[in-house]
């Protein structure tokens, strides 16, 4: 492989957990083993292993680094050599290439790219959500998930909000039979009602942000090891601002459409009604 291109576009040293690319690619005879091969080699950076090809030629190659990704499969089966090494090691010209990775700032449009390449080159290629059929589904499972979990707290927190407002009204007849009385329109009494809704919405909102981002904050410095992520050290987790404003907007709306119906309710009180009731 191309080791600078490499590291540059696929951040591969993230999983070197022992020895450094630098040092692949400053040696043409070096080689990075994965982790599995490595244990069961029993050898460590520093030592030399040797690689036949189909001809029965030998070559020593100096171990300078170890990687993990996390994936037994490769781990267990695959190194890394630069691409003129093996080359070499193969018997081919310098313009054999086996495989291409092609990154793209938009992994959406990976399925569209690979059927392009076959279609232009009448090569095989492979998409990413192809490749990792298993992950992907996984991946959606748990956003489905979490979203179902997010949607049914605010629905609850909205029949909160109804409630309240609902008491509230109930509390306030003589005031809102007053307000009516002395000029205010069904619409100006509604519109108190909405905007108490939407300030209740908006507060939580925010206060429930700044407790969230402090309990992420935590959380991101919280001891995390496994396996699967060798050289991730605390737990994971992702700040991306539209998270924030998907919360903020979700409380709003479910503020509103709770606050409306009490709203409208109130605006339909005829202050007449309650001022003989009393």
């Amino acid at each position: 492989m191309n080791v600078i291109e490499e590291v540059k576009l696929f951040n591969f040293s993230d999983y070197v957990v022992k020895g450094s690319t630098n040092a692949l690619a400053k040696n043409k005879e070096g080689i990075l083993l994965g982790a599995g091969v490595a244990d069961k080699l029993s050898i460590d950076v520093g030592g030399t292993v040797q690689i036949s090809n189909i001809n029965g030629q030998i070559y020593n190659l100096k171990v300078v680094g170890i990687y993990q990704s996390g994936m037994a499969d490769y781990d267990n089966t695959q190194s890394f050599a630069n691409i003129k090494t093996v080359q070499k090691i193969l018997g081919e010209g310098t313009n054999y290439i086996s495989d291409i990775n092609v990154k793209l700032k938009n992994v959406d449009l990976a399925p569209e790219m690979a059927k392009e390449l076959q279609r232009m080159h009448n090569i095989t290629a492979k998409d990413i959500q192809q490749a990792n059929a298993q992950f992907e589904t996984g991946t959606s499972i748990r956003n489905l998930i979490t979203y179902a979990v997010s949607f049914t707290l605010l629905l609850v927190a909205g029949f909160g909000i109804y409630n309240i407002l609902n008491m509230i009204i109930y509390e306030k007849m003589n005031d809102i039979a007053i307000l009516k009385a002395t000029g205010f329109s069904g619409s100006d009494v509604k519109w108190i009602f909405m905007y108490q809704a939407i300030l209740i919405g908006l507060i939580g909102g925010i206060i429930g942000l700044i407790i969230g981002f402090g309990v992420s904050v935590l959380i991101s410095h919280a001891p995390f090891t496994t396996e699967a992520l060798p050289t991730i050290k605390t737990y994971p987790v992702n700040f991306d601002p539209m998270y924030y404003v998907i919360g903020v907007v979700f409380a709003l709306t479910a503020t509103f459409f709770a606050g409306y119906l009490p709203a409208k309710k109130a605006q339909n009180i005829d202050p007449v009604d309650i001022i003989r009731g009393q």
